[in-house]
């Protein structure tokens, strides 16, 4: 293998494919490399940890066919540090020979023949825009658990619906839906995706205008500019997160979304220890409390609409600040019954989100 790259662009895709390369290599090493595959003047560079893998092409000057498997971590931190500029890529022996201006440094490599074959969707192939989906993702993602121990929380399940399309994630702390009106996915109706490789799939739609995906029955596979992603489907039942949600609430207040955002973070320098944020609410304003032996006490006062008896309700300011942040829209509503069922926050923009939150007890 030889070829010429421009450094700038070869630590892009790297950055990108990188993050997939396994860290748990004790029994398969070779899932520690980035698999460089040279044909022409496209170089396919290829990461896999067995259930996610991700792939990205790259124009370069080849001048010697190829495949092989450096190290991820070792190659990407090299391209990182060295200076903008052409790259001259060579493998000698059993090495990968990375050479630019004055620098030259080599990469021992893995066996090719141990790195899995990358698995790609079997199922028709679809398009939706890169934007909503990704503002949908990033709504949804943050509520996933990441406890391995309740596998069908670590992942988003994605359906069709006569709402359109939604999606929909819960830790059983938290619940998030978005639903997006006049949109549907070819291919299996309902699916249910890791978390994490939705979470890389957010990193990769910034700068494209759609995604091309494929969902089959096991795999689903997308493709945003010149990388592909593919995961393995969580084969598990996912909770039944409709019945938590009532068809109204009796008590709604609505606040200024940026104005309680603040707020909120303001309150989180007192609220440690797993102490909650009070949120008083009552007629024309929202007061925000924490009061903690070890830090001190901060109240806050936000003018706010409110139709309900005066409430106090408690919840955890991280989850708390991450709906908030996640609902878009000048104000923010808050829907509650009681101090001890779930309340729900939507945006101002009616983008079909919502937020559902379970509240923590409060002592007296």
């Amino acid at each position: 293998m030889k070829f010429r790259v421009e450094r700038e662009e070869l630590n892009e895709v790297l950055g990108d494919v990188s993050r997939i390369a396994s860290s748990r290599t004790s029994t398969m090493p070779a899932l520690a490399g980035v698999e460089l595959a040279l044909q022409g003047d496209t170089l396919t560079l290829s990461t896999t940890d067995k259930e996610i893998s991700m792939q990205a092409t790259l124009s370069v000057g080849g001048q010697k066919d190829g495949v092989v498997l450096p190290s991820a971590r070792i190659l990407t931190d090299l391209v990182r540090g060295l200076p903008d500029g052409k790259l001259q890529i060579t493998l000698e022996n059993d090495d990968l020979v990375v050479e630019a201006a004055r620098n030259r440094s080599s990469v021992h490599c893995y066996a090719i023949s141990d790195f899995p074959k990358i698995i790609q969707a079997s199922a028709p192939e679809g398009t939706v825009p890169a934007k909503l989906f990704g503002d949908a993702l990033s709504q949804v993602v943050r509520a996933a658990s990441t406890d391995l121990t309740r596998l069908a929380l670590t992942g988003v399940l994605v359906s069709n619906q006569p709402e359109g399309l939604t999606l929909v994630a819960t830790d059983s702390y938290r619940l998030a839906v978005r639903q997006i009106a006049g949109t549907a996915l070819a291919g299996e109706s309902q699916v249910i995706v890791p978390a994490r490789a939705l979470g890389e799939l957010l990193r990769l739609v910034k700068d494209n205008d759609t995604i091309t995906y494929r969902l089959a029955a096991d795999r689903a596979t997308f493709r945003a500019g010149n990388v592909t992603l593919s995961t393995a489907l969580l084969a598990v039942q996912f909770p039944n997160y409709k019945q938590l949600i009532q068809p109204s609430y009796p008590n709604t207040l609505s606040v200024n979304r940026e104005a309680l955002l603040d707020a909120v973070r303001r309150s989180k320098v007192y609220a440690r220890d797993n102490i909650p944020v009070r949120l008083t609410q009552a007629a024309g304003s929202l007061k925000l409390t924490v009061n903690s032996n070890e830090t001190g006490e901060t109240i806050e006062e936000l003018d706010a609409d409110y139709k309900g008896p005066e409430l106090t309700i408690g919840f955890n300011p991280d989850y708390l600040q991450a709906g908030i942040d996640a609902c878009s829209g000048e104000t923010i509503s808050i829907e509650s019954s009681d101090p001890i069922k779930p309340a729900v926050l939507r945006g101002s923009s009616k983008d079909g989100y919502l937020y559902l939150l379970m509240p923590q007890r409060l002592s007296s």
